[in-house]
């Protein structure tokens, strides 16, 4: 089951061609628009394919083919936005998908041949809307029935789908009902995007908030992650390998859901022998897939071969009848007490170490009801189990045993789990007992001598489960059965008993078609590896243009270094410089102050300059003019005269 806590950190989704499949027109922008926006702006190619008209979303007094058409410009509009570069619609009914599925199935099938994306985009089928639940359902009666064997093929069509299958990467998207997803995707810089691309659904906007739902479910789907992301969108991914080893109802609860319980109470009888042997807790893990069954006409014939009496659970809905036997009959003896006492139309088998699916038994129930189908067979899923810390738990799952019915290569080998058949009542009569000889094969032995009767009708869907537990000891030919001393010893007796029925022109044919699909699987293979060694050299390629890019960055990050310390240095010195302008603008300033200081001076000085040499002036004047007076004359000769006497 996928765990119930979010991931605490977002991741890229990398796609080169993305396929969005909308149940709605509108639900490509409620699911994944953020995300179809960033793929589109990583070039990536995205198409939409609309699975119903949208009429349902009709206005009061509207004609529903005028919302229709509306509607489909509406979302031509948002896909615009969105940055998608295509958009068609299957224009199946709205709100009655589920009743039109295998018209939407070819509709997908047709879209992924043509357009071969390696990611698929579809609502999750916990969705509450019964038209997205359907959308899920068509995609998983496209997928489930692929095996890897169709990649030798023939058919050029259904050979096309293998190999679009086989690399293909499936994300289930959130609308109505919260999913527990396994990825999230930060979508904060597309909100602008996905808010416009929203707008253009003008049409159902007035009926639902759909727009502030979708912008509040993006925010809470942030409140894992870290402060910077402020919106994501929510996933769970599916390999095709989910789809194909597990059946609808089994999806849904390994997401963590709640199958529909679509109970059907006519049909034939089905009586299903358990063979148990003192192992209750896996007894009662089997018990309890087959009280979950939708399929109502069951009844549980319980073998306890030799063991501890179990205890069933006392609410088992269905009528149980224990069968304990005092000795180990072996798993022969024990499959043939229970056939003897079981009085369905038709007898199943689970071991106590398997499990059946909810729609287990409701589709052998269909297939036999069908015209001239005596026996029929489903697939099995193999779910290998190792212990941990917390119990069993899954490690492995894988679907080695789907093969259409071939009487021919089942008499060299058995593909046909015992726990996937219906086989009428009527005809282990007519076919003999299990081989009490037989420690095991005896399952392979019953089913040849069937054969030889009667034709199998199979049906390429998992709806069971064949469990194995690692180092348990629960598995009667233990972890490696090819390493038992007496595996191909057992083996060589089933087929002597056969030996009549092994002719040279059946073992010829059987021989020679499994070396053809062992040809066609080795080229398949081999086309897998020329493809995996180019893409290493295109990954080797990158990863030298990546070392190149980072050698170039360390290099350009080196010199930005300098140039850092460098422009460090000369902001130093400009501030210096800076500091030393301040002081002599400072002393400037002084400066001028002192020099308007002694400029005042000098003009003062200069006044008083010319003060004086006025008062020289006139000094000189009076001078002069005192020179030219009588008594400055005789003043004059006096002094000569006493000068005279002086020398004498």
């Amino acid at each position: 089951m996928i765990a119930n806590r979010p991931p605490g950190e977002t991741r890229r989704v990398a796609s080169s061609r993305a396929l969005v499949l909308a149940p709605h027109p509108d639900d490509e922008v409620l699911g994944c628009g953020g995300l179809v926006a960033e793929l589109a702006a990583e070039g990536t190619r995205v198409e939409v394919l609309l699975l119903t008209d949208g009429a349902a979303g009709t206005a009061p007094g509207e004609d529903p083919a005028a919302c229709a058409a509306r509607r489909k410009a509406e979302a031509l509009e948002a896909a615009r936005v969105l940055g998608a570069t295509a958009l068609d619609s299957l224009d199946l009914p709205d709100g009655r998908l589920r009743f039109h599925l295998e018209e939407a199935a070819l509709g997908i099938t047709r879209a992924l041949i043509a357009l071969a994306p390696d990611l698929v985009l579809l609502p999750s089928p916990l969705e509450v809307s019964a038209d997205h639940q359907a959308a899920f359902a068509a995609l998983h009666r496209v997928l489930a029935p692929l095996r890897e064997e169709d990649l030798a093929l023939p058919d050029a069509h259904q050979r096309s789908l293998a190999q679009v299958v086989e690399r293909l990467q499936v994300l289930l998207y959130e609308v109505n009902r919260p999913l527990y997803p396994t990825l999230l995707v930060d979508v904060t810089a597309q909100l602008p995007r996905l808010r416009q691309a929203m707008e253009c659904h003008r049409s159902q906007l007035h009926l639902h908030p759909y727009l502030e739902a979708r912008l509040g479910l993006c925010r809470w789907r942030a409140l894992s992650l870290p402060p910077e992301v402020e919106a994501a969108e929510a996933f769970c991914e599916l390999s095709p390998a989910d789809l194909a080893t597990r059946s609808l109802a089994a999806l849904v609860s390994h997401l963590g859901g709640q199958p529909e319980r679509l109970e059907l109470a006519e049909g034939p009888l089905l009586s299903v022998v358990v063979r148990t042997r003192d192992r209750p807790q896996l007894l009662a893990e089997a018990l309890e897939s087959l009280a979950a069954s939708h399929y109502r006409r069951l009844e549980v014939v319980l073998v306890n071969d030799g063991g501890a009496p179990p205890e069933p659970p006392a609410d088992f809905p269905f009528p149980l009848e224990r069968l304990d036997l005092s000795l180990n009959r072996g798993r022969a003896g024990a499959a043939q007490a229970g056939v003897e006492r079981a009085r369905g139309d038709y007898v199943c088998f689970l071991d106590d170490d398997d499990l059946a699916y909810p729609d287990h038994f409701a589709t052998l129930a269909s297939l036999v009801q069908a015209a001239g189908v005596r026996v029929a067979y489903t697939d099995a899923a193999v779910g290998v189990y190792r212990l941990g810390e917390r119990g069993w738990q899954e490690v492995e799952r894988r679907l080695p045993y789907s093969r259409d019915f071939d009487a021919e290569l089942l008499l060299l080998d058995n593909y046909i789990p015992f726990n996937t058949l219906a086989v009428e009542r009527d005809l282990f009569a007519e076919v003999g007992p299990f081989d009490p000889e037989l420690p095991f094969f005896e399952d392979w032995d019953f089913l040849i001598r069937l054969a030889a009767r009667v034709p199998f009708h199979h049906l390429r869907r998992a709806t069971c489960e064949y469990r194995h537990f690692v180092g348990a000891g629960h598995h009667v030919l233990g972890a490696a059965p090819r390493e038992r001393a007496d595996f191909l010893a057992m083996k060589a007796r089933v087929l002597d008993k056969h030996q009549a029925l092994l002719t040279h022109v059946r073992v010829a044919h059987g021989v020679d078609r499994l070396r053809a699909e062992l040809v066609a699987l080795s080229e398949a293979q081999a086309r897998r590896i020329r493809e995996a060694r180019e893409l290493a050299v295109k990954e080797a390629g990158l990863v030298r243009q990546r070392f190149d890019w980072e050698e170039r960055y360390h290099r350009s990050h080196g010199t930005a270094e300098a140039l850092n310390q460098e422009l460090a240095s000369h902001q130093q010195a400009l501030a210096e410089l800076s500091a030393e302008v301040s002081r002599l603008q400072g002393e400037e300033g002084k400066l001028r102050s002192d020099l308007i200081t002694q400029v005042d001076l000098v003009g003062r000085l200069y006044q008083e300059m010319s003060r004086l040499q006025g008062e020289i002036a006139r000094l000189g004047g009076l001078v002069q003019a005192m020179e030219g007076t009588r008594a400055w004359r005789l003043h004059q000769w006096w002094q000569g005269k006493a000068r005279g006497s002086g020398r004498e």
